[in-house]
């Protein structure tokens, strides 16, 4: 039995893996209902599909010829580059809303917690300047 496909293979087995802690503590605390049993199962089933498809040679080379497709990697790079800006959008919006809130309520645990926002936002400005001086010096 080979792994043709390691990542697959790693993600198979942390699916595997969450499925049987979930299994374990919902059992042990004794509250297992129904979504329990049905993200068990998801895990369970997506864990195998993960595992079957990196020990086929056919199927991992499928994998691999999609994930070096430069359409999926374009559209990767748009919808990670659109979710970091939406990101930087609500750590901006939610940090005015806490500190204002908290200024008008007098709760100074608001006005930490949009602070701990805004350091956030100040974290991100920071990696968007260094990751741009970065490409525009090497590219």
């Amino acid at each position: 039995m080979k792994i043709y496909h390691k990542k697959n293979f790693k993600f198979g087995l942390w699916a595997l893996f969450l499925a049987a802690l979930n299994l374990a503590l919902s059992l042990v605390r004794g509250n297992f209902d129904w979504k329990d049993g049905a993200l068990a199962a998801l895990l369970l089933l997506l864990g195998g599909a993960g595992i079957i498809r990196s020990l086929s040679l056919k199927w991992s080379r499928a994998d691999r010829l999609e994930e070096q497709d430069e359409r999926n990697q374009l559209v990767k790079l748009k919808s990670r580059s659109q979710a970091y800006h939406i990101s930087q959008f609500a750590f901006l919006a939610a940090e005015l809303v806490l500190i204002a809130w908290g200024k008008t309520t007098g709760q100074e645990t608001l006005i930490y917690a949009g602070m701990g926002l805004m350091a956030a936002f100040f974290i991100s400005l920071i990696a968007d300047f260094f990751t741009w001086v970065y490409y525009d010096e090497h590219t």
